[in-house]
Order: structure tokens, then C-alpha cells, then sequence
């Protein structure tokens, strides 16, 4: 569900064109008498609107609510939030940023359970034995393995990001056993990840998989799965940037990688960011 907090009566008003004849006098009723409305139970609601409980369920559905007891809810949070006085100067005494930020420690708390630190070493030592590493992701998952390209990169690994799902198949065509191929799908089962990864483990590379989905086609091709939060499944997940559970697996592989070969992986990194400085 998406978090409403303040915004709630204006996220019914912009959704009346797709609520039904029955349901429009029902979100007449709530935004006109939300004080009311939040005490009432769904059967005295459904008689007071001359609507059955169903009609009031599928309205809340359609408002991203998983039933009326949730709608009722948030409801209670619109009302107080409206009438709780805004002195205070803490971003977390916010009420909508407060639940965003329970959302983020939650985010990091469920990866820290999910990734083992043999995972991690795992990993590492993957990207220490490749010769070359070859990173695939599309929309979303594009943008996070361009990030990684860039992240290790600037620490000596050789890194090549392919976001484009035809020259992905030509990569992996191309990718050979001293290949390491890093598929990134979130659910999984990316059609145009899942052949490029393929094609990359008949070549013999070996393929790092990261999603949410352990059982996932992804994961099952993989040698070796990192697991990913599923911002999905989350309270106020639509407001949580889709690259971040991604980009928080990516700073531990970094940190293990350069914390066992520290003076080598600084030293690289400085002449890296030379070479852009003398620019």
C-alpha cells in the first residue's frame, strides 16, 4: 500500500473517474465527513450509502487499500494529522516521514538477515578470480548496474554494464569460463536477463544472480544468489527509490572487497580520481 498520511482525501478526489456510480457517493461521503465516516463500521457505512459491504470493499481496494479495515486506518491518520499542531523541527517528528524512515531501517534490518557474510566473501572472491565481470540489468536494474560499473571500477575491477537487452545476448555470447556475468532482476524473472544469462553459462562463465525470489529462474541459473529486499511488499514501498536495496547489497560486496586488500584498492582508487581531477 501506498503511505497517504495528509494526501489522503486528495488521492480519492483524482481517482473519481475510475470509481463506479455506487462507489463516487461513497467518496462523496468520506471527503465531506472523514470525522464521521472513521467511526462507523463497514455494514453501518454500506446502509448509510445504500450500498452493499462488497461495493465498500472493492472502493478501498481501489484505492491500494488490502480492505476496509486498512482504509479505516489511514482514515484515522488523516484526521489526526490534520489536527495535530506542526511546531515541531525533527524531520522524524513527521509523521509520513517517520513511517519512510521505519520503511528505510526495515529495508537495511531484512537485507542484514537475508545476506550471510560467506555470501559476501563468496562474492568477492568471484569478482577477485574473473577476469572480466559483466553486468546485466534492464529499466531499474539498468540504472543499478551502471552504478556498479562505476563503484568498482574506480577500485580496479574490469566492469563492463549492459542495459540494452540485445547487446546483453551478444555479451553473453561472447563471455568465456574466466567470465563472471552478474544478472540483476529484483523479481527475478527478467525474460531479457534470464537469456542473456543463458547463453552466458553455456559459455561456461560463472553467474552471480541477484533478486528477491529465491526460487526464482534467476537464482536457479545462478552459481551464486544475493538476496534483495522486495520494496514491494513494504509499508510506503512506492516511496522508496527501487535502486536502494539494490545499491545497499553493492556497498557491502565493496566494503568486504577493499576492507581484505585495503592499501592495493586505495591506491587505486586515488589514481582513479587523479586522473579526473587533472582533467
Amino acid at each position: 500500500m501506498e503511505y497517504l498520511g495528509e494526501n489522503l482525501l486528495h488521492g480519492i478526489e483524482s481517482s473519481m473517474d475510475k470509481f463506479t456510480s455506487s462507489e463516487k457517493g461513497l467518496a462523496k461521503l468520506i471527503i465531506e465527513n472523514p470525522d464521521e465516516v472513521s467511526q462507523l463500521s463497514i455494514n453501518q457505512i454500506a446502509k448509510k450509502t445504500h450500498i452493499s459491504p462488497a461495493t465498500v470493499t472493492r472502493f478501498c481496494q481501489k484505492m491500494t487499500f488490502s480492505g476496509f479495515n486498512e482504509f479505516k486506518h489511514e482514515l484515522k491518520r488523516y484526521i489526526d494529522l490534520r489536527n495535530k499542531p506542526r511546531t515541531t523541527s525533527d524531520i522524524k517528528d513527521i509523521d509520513y516521514f517517520a513511517k519512510l524512515y521505519h520503511s528505510h531501517i526495515e529495508l537495511i534490518e531484512t537485507t542484514f538477515q537475508k545476506i550471510t557474510y560467506f555470501d559476501i566473501k563468496q562474492a568477492v572472491s568471484l569478482l577477485n578470480d574473473a577476469q572480466k565481470v559483466h553486468v546485466y540489468g534492464i529499466g531499474n536494474s539498468g540504472i543499478a548496474a551502471q552504478e556498479f560499473k562505476w563503484k568498482f571500477f574506480r577500485i580496479g575491477i574490469t566492469v563492463e554494464s549492459i542495459t540494452d537487452p540485445h547487446l546483453a545476448v551478444m555479451d553473453a555470447a561472447l563471455s568465456s569460463k574466466n567470465s563472471l556475468v552478474i544478472g540483476i532482476s529484483v523479481s527475478g524473472k527478467t525474460k531479457e536477463i534470464i537469456d542473456a544469462v543463458k547463453i552466458a553459462k553455456k559459455q561456461g562463465a560463472v553467474i552471480l544472480g541477484i533478486t528477491s525470489e529465491k526460487n526464482s529462474e534467476l537464482a536457479q541459473l545462478s552459481d551464486l544468489t544475493l538476496l534483495v529486499t522486495s520494496k514491494n511488499s513494504m509499508h510506503m514501498g512506492q516511496n522508496i527509490s527501487p535502486t536502494l536495496p539494490l545499491f545497499l547489497v553493492f556497498d557491502l560486496i565493496y566494503t568486504e572487497l577493499v576492507a581484505k586488500d585495503y592499501i592495493n584498492r586505495i591506491q587505486i582508487r586515488e589514481k582513479t580520481l587523479k586522473a579526473l581531477t587533472d582533467i
